[in-house]
This record gives structure tokens, C-alpha cells and sequence, in this order.
């Protein structure tokens, strides 16, 4: 059976294989509504996604200092102190997926220090309903997560066109992110925990 490849905004990668747009349905990559599949294929699909990668590298981001008064900052009236538990400094921690019920099919996979997990979900439920699916623990879970943010990039929300998002929402399935985890995993030394459900 074939399906017609969407392409990518009027170019298909697929044509000089398929030239009337119909692939094979087994070179669509799943998902999780409609007829199960994408609306591209999976070489149209990559090249879009190369495409956003490439125009988000040409932007430029405008990082002159905005201030509300021409003489500067304002300083504050009172000093304020505050315990900040950077998760960047503490190299452990886990790698999490959580998600919203009601949308299933995105997943926020990100990383916290170790006694982070409740304070990830108190913040996702001030947005909607949220659930934690699964927590991986790492020596090293900064890299840990952009090392599965990688893996995974061709499912990350932006590089699908969303731009009013953040960079930790996945358009997958729990076994896609499960299995992109436990691959990151294997590749270090020291063995790692898998807390499921």
C-alpha cells in the first residue's frame, strides 16, 4: 500500500524515487493519530527538519540590554535573599519524561537534581494536568538529557515547526523516549536505575 508523501512547504526529497508523491507507507514514520503515520516521509521529514535546524542557526538574537529608564538597571529598594538549588551544578539527578493525559502524544523530557521530581511536577501542573511517566537516574544528567535530546531531536517540537514552545517537548511515543533513555544509558560506565510507573 502507498500513501502521498506532503513533502516539505514544495519540495519533495522522495521525488526522484516517487515523482507522483506516493511512497510506500513502511517509509513513514509512526504516529500517534489520524492513519498512524506522518504526512511526510521519512526523507522529506528529515530534510525539514535539517531545514528549521538550518534557518533557527541563521537567526540573530538581539541581546542589547533592555532597560526601563534611560539612566540604567533600577536597583531594588530592599536586598533579596534566595536558596537556589542550581541543577546544573549537581552533576546527579534524573533524566524524566512526563506528560499531559490529555495530550499524549507530546512528552516533556528533561533533567532535575536529585530531589527535583516533585517540584517538576508542581510547575507542569500550573499549565494543565501532567503525570510522571518515568525517571532514569544518571552520574551526569546534564549530558544525560542533551545526549537524549539529540537522539531524539527529530521528534523535538521545534525542529517540527512549533516556535512557541520549549526545547524539552517531544512529539513520540513512551517507548520511543524509553528506548532513546536506556540507549544513553548503556553508553556509560556505571549502571544507572529505571524507575517506572
Amino acid at each position: 500500500m502507498k500513501k502521498r508523501c506532503s513533502g516539505y512547504k514544495g519540495h519533495w526529497e522522495c521525488g526522484d524515487d516517487y515523482p507522483d508523491h506516493m511512497v510506500p507507507r513502511e517509509k513513514f514514520n509512526k504516529r500517534p493519530h489520524h492513519d498512524g503515520l506522518q504526512a511526510a516521509c521519512k526523507k522529506c521529514h528529515r530534510y525539514g527538519a535539517a531545514a528549521v535546524r538550518l534557518k533557527n542557526n541563521d537567526k540573530v538574537v538581539d541581546i542589547t540590554p533592555r532597560f526601563k529608564s534611560e539612566y540604567g538597571p533600577s536597583k531594588p529598594m530592599t536586598k533579596r535573599e534566595s536558596t537556589v538549588v542550581d541543577g546544573e551544578r549537581i552533576p546527579q539527578g534524573w533524566v524524566y519524561i512526563v506528560m499531559n493525559p490529555d495530550v499524549p502524544w507530546i512528552l516533556k523530557i528533561g533533567k532535575t537534581y536529585p530531589d527535583g521530581i516533585s517540584q517538576i511536577i508542581t510547575s507542569a501542573r500550573r499549565f494543565g494536568r501532567a503525570e510522571l511517566v518515568d525517571k532514569f537516574w544518571f552520574e551526569d544528567a546534564l549530558q544525560a538529557e542533551k545526549d537524549v535530546h539529540a537522539m531524539l531531536s527529530e521528534y523535538n517540537l521545534r525542529n517540527l515547526d512549533y516556535q512557541d514552545c520549549g526545547m524539552e517537548l517531544f512529539k513520540c511515543t513512551y517507548k520511543e523516549a524509553k528506548d532513546a533513555i536506556t540507549k544513553i544509558q548503556s553508553r556509560y560506565d556505571k549502571p544507572s536505575i529505571a524507575v517506572g510507573k
